[in-house]
């Protein structure tokens, strides 16, 4: 491991910044002026010491304040040390505690990566342009500015930005006043609120928006290139507009800024970022065409938007101390998008998507031994990139709030956030701080009950052995490599149980409890608990899979039933074949959501094929068997006024369909596929990508040059989205080879992109060979390219998530294990190696058993 993080907040204390920055798109040289007030503590000393990183500090000034007024220290030498990325201003006197001002001018760049201030490429019209705009999080400030770039340096901002004439300019705040000057636009912003170094932003370029106002007065925005139609604005203005009313009221403090900014950008590592006042996002995270936009892009808009929204409370207002506790700001973001999205459109069941996409996401990851916690120290700079794991700190965190929301109650959980917001707004926090706020409004010992689950990784399985009226619940570690899992580890586990006579925690390895009657019981109802449930008595497992059958459980103990199942058998606790079996009781399915892990384990299955290719037809044919009722009762027309879960799990259906070659639906696909290159309208959107998959998979011909040329001309972000996945599927080699030789053509392929099109590519048996050649003979482009990028340990990651053979293990562990000495790949490296040796000997632990159930 490198050098440990150094914390210069410790040094000086800064209050408020008065900066100028002038970033110029032609030249990409940036050149700015900060003053910087604040406080230096601690013992005397020789020096004061900022973070920059890439930046050249030119001239240096230290003025010194106290009661006998300003006496100006000289700056006797300027020391870059970009190991530490600081600059170190040296003095000419001892520099004893107490308010200072420095100022320093610098010069620095426009960067090539996503992130410090950089800049985003389209076209319009044919033509070429770029918009200018800042990617901060997590310590990328320093890249634009010398600061103290550390989440506990909160300051207040005064920004003045140099851009082009006759480009719109935005900020965090709404411009004071703006003047020309040597040609050239100054725009001078309001003071900002105490805010970190991570939320400041900024965007200039040729933009349009729509604009709507809040009930409380709030302007809100909505921004894009105007490479896009002003009606694609729309949906997401609504939900910007209506989310800050929402959470105005369910957190009791009013957002506390003037206005609210939601700018689309071409180019963005991310779905989106926070930026107080300034709220930034991929284009498919905000635009939603009227006429294209599928079910399934708008409520990811509405989740992405309500999630950055959220943090404008949880992370601009109240503000972690340090990156171990990113959790305080993403897992809470995580549930409270799913709080916000439920009560604008009740109508999505919206919680449904909760389990499936966050839930499953979590169980699966935090079943891998040397998983990070939710809390997780931060050793070194390049580590804080690596704590995003959407698995752990966002559906993870997510689903533990969840489980807390409903332990406590949802009216003690809103009257403990309100008292954590007026009590510490403007200011940072810790874990104990909101748990002392919440315990406080609900009577309970809210950290003893959560801490288990956020300090340590993993999740038990909670076996329940029953005989008659007499129950038997215990609790072990549960992971995929059950010798690595810890014999003492116990967490307070809600047991929500079908029966009044189970106890509401299971704090302990075991516990037996009495029963009035001989009903089998069932525990996490609702799967609202993060753990794996284990029926032991297989009189009991046979009677809960009647249940299924009989329609007799809610839809979230359905799903949660069979992920558990296979999450056993990946553990070795059962056998897949157990849980092909138990599939068999979902042949009447017609949830979507409990559709949503189906998928998932018929997903599992057909890893068996990479092993035993003569497996593939006998798949199939359980597929085609599996999905005929509900393609009896949806076909291809949607409804009227029918749910948005049933014009969702359509898509599902079809999808397999065509996986599974059914003749039907394969030959009404490509029908549509001719039908669409006419009549775009004729393919519903929710279904575009499936008829697009059809036509590659079935070797159409001219359809992937058709394809390639609208993924390479279209604007229509969705479109775009739904044409890669379907030229990804390609099984010819040529095409393959076609697709990874854009890859590093930046007027082909963004860069955000990049990573995308390989993990497609990988999860296609046809073309994963080919691919992980690309990846392993471009490594160089891919680390200087993406190296200081939130995408950077992607691409370990994906590479494990595609494969399934020891062949493959050999070679992943022969590639990267020379890369762990990179702390932002580090992690997701030794994760890969344990998830692919955890995958192998699965597979071929159950093998025989999966050939004899087909």
């Amino acid at each position: 491991m490198s050098k440990k993080v150094k914390r210069l907040f410790a040094g000086f204390v800064p209050d408020h910044y008065q900066l100028q920055l002038d970033p110029d798109r032609d030249t990409r040289q940036l050149t700015g002026i900060v003053t910087i007030s604040g406080k230096k503590t601690g013992r005397p000393a020789e020096r004061l010491t900022f973070h920059q990183h890439g930046l050249k500090i030119t001239a240096a000034t230290i003025i010194k304040k106290d009661k006998k007024g300003e006496h100006a220290i000289e700056v006797t030498r300027i020391n870059h040390h970009n190991g530490f990325d600081e600059v170190r201003l040296h003095a000419s006197e001892l520099l004893y505690p107490g308010a200072y001002t420095v100022t320093m001018q610098f010069t620095g760049k426009i960067q090539d990566g996503m992130h410090g201030i950089y800049t985003c490429n389209y076209e319009l019209d044919g033509n070429k342009q770029q918009l200018v705009a800042t990617q901060f999080e997590s310590h990328h400030a320093r890249e634009a500015f010398p600061c103290i770039d550390e989440p506990e340096a909160k300051a207040t901002f005064d920004l003045t930005l140099v851009s082009p004439k006759n480009e719109a300019v935005i900020g965090n705040m709404p411009a004071r006043r703006q003047t020309e000057k040597d040609g050239k636009l100054h725009t001078v912003f309001e003071t900002s609120p105490k805010m970190s170094t991570y939320l400041l932003a900024f965007v200039y370029g040729d933009l349009q928006h729509k604009q709507a106002t809040t009930k409380g007065g709030v302007d809100v925005r909505i921004w894009t290139t105007k490479a896009h139609q002003q009606v694609s604005l729309d949906f997401a203005l609504d939900v910007a507009t209506r989310g800050i009313e929402f959470f105005n009221d369910y957190y009791g403090v009013p957002y506390p800024l003037a206005k609210c900014d939601h700018v689309a950008l071409p180019d963005f590592s991310s779905g989106a970022m926070e930026n107080w006042g300034l709220i930034t996002y991929r284009e498919t995270c905000l635009i939603a065409d009227p006429q294209t936009a599928s079910q399934s892009s708008r409520e990811l808009i509405a989740t992405v938007i309500l999630h950055e929204l959220s943090h404008q409370w949880f992370g601009n207002l109240v503000t972690m101390r340090w990156w171990d506790d990113l959790w305080l700001n993403e897992s809470f973001a995580n549930v409270m998008e799913y709080v916000a999205t439920d009560a604008l459109f009740p109508q999505w069941h919206i919680w449904s998507t909760f389990i499936t996409s966050e839930g499953l996401a979590a169980i699966r990851r935090d079943s891998i031994a040397g998983v990070q916690a939710v809390k997780t120290e931060v050793r070194h700079p390049d580590e804080i990139s690596t704590l995003f794991d959407p698995s752990i700190v966002y559906a993870k965190g997510g689903r533990l709030l969840n489980m807390l929301m409903n332990y406590l109650g949802e009216a003690d959980f809103r009257k403990g956030l309100k008292a954590y917001f007026t009590k510490h707004q403007y200011a940072n926090t810790t874990g104990d701080d909101l748990w002392s706020s919440l315990g406080t409004a609900s009577g309970k010992d809210v950290a003893g009950f959560m801490n288990p689950w956020l300090l340590r990784s993993g999740f038990p399985v909670v076996t329940v052995e029953q005989a008659g009226k007499e129950v038997q619940l215990s609790q072990q570690h549960f992971l995929l490599d059950p010798q690595k899992a810890d014999a003492e580890r116990v967490w307070p586990v809600p047991l929500l149980s079908n029966s009044a006579d189970v106890p509401v925690l299971l704090d302990k390895p075991q516990v037996t409890a009495g029963l009035k009657a001989d009903d089998f019981v069932r525990i996490n109802q609702g799967a609202l608990g993060h753990y794996v449930v284990r029926y032991a008595v297989p009189q009991h497992a046979a009677a809960i899979a009647k249940l299924v059958e009989a329609k007799q459980l809610d839809a979230p103990e359905r799903l949660m039933l069979l992920s558990d199942s296979a999450m056993l058998a990946r553990a070795g606790q059962l056998s897949f074949a157990d849980t092909m079996q138990l599939l068999e009781h979902y042949a009447d399915e017609d949830a979507e959501p409990v559709w949503d892990i189906i998928a998932l384990v018929l997903a599992d299955c057909r890893r068996f094929i990479d092993i035993a290719p003569e497996l593939e037809e006998p798949i199939k044919a359980l597929i085609r068997t599996l999905i005929k009722a509900q393609f009896d009762r949806l076909g291809w027309v949607e409804r009227p006024k029918e749910s948005s879960q049933d014009t969702k799990l359509r898509g599902i259906i079809l999808g397999l369909g065509i996986y599974a070659k059914h003749k039907t639906i394969v030959s009404h696909a490509l029908e549509l596929f001719d039908a669409y290159k006419s009549d775009p309208q004729s393919v519903p959107s929710e279904l575009r990508d499936i008829v697009f998959g059809a036509a590659v998979r079935n070797k159409v011909p001219g359809a992937f040059a058709w394809l390639l040329e609208l993924e390479e001309t279209t604007s229509n972000v969705d479109l775009k989205q739904d044409v890669m996945g379907a030229l990804s599927l390609t099984e010819d080699g040529a095409q393959i080879a076609m697709l990874l030789g854009r890859l590093k053509d930046s007027d082909k392929v963004r860069q955000h992109d990049v990573d995308r099109w390989l993990i497609y590519l990988m999860r296609n048996r046809h073309a994963r060979d080919q691919a992980w050649k690309w990846l392993r003979g471009n490594w160089d482009w891919i680390e200087q390219t993406f190296g200081e990028d939130k995408s950077y340990d992607n691409f370990p990651r994906y590479a494990a998530s595609a494969f399934s053979t020891s062949k493959l293990l050999k070679e992943y562990q022969t590639f990267f294990e020379p890369l762990q000495d990179r702390p932002a790949l580090a992690r997701n490296i030794a994760m890969g190696i344990e998830e692919l040796n955890n995958r192998v000997a699965w597979l071929e632990r159950d093998l025989p058993l999966v050939k004899a159930y087909f």
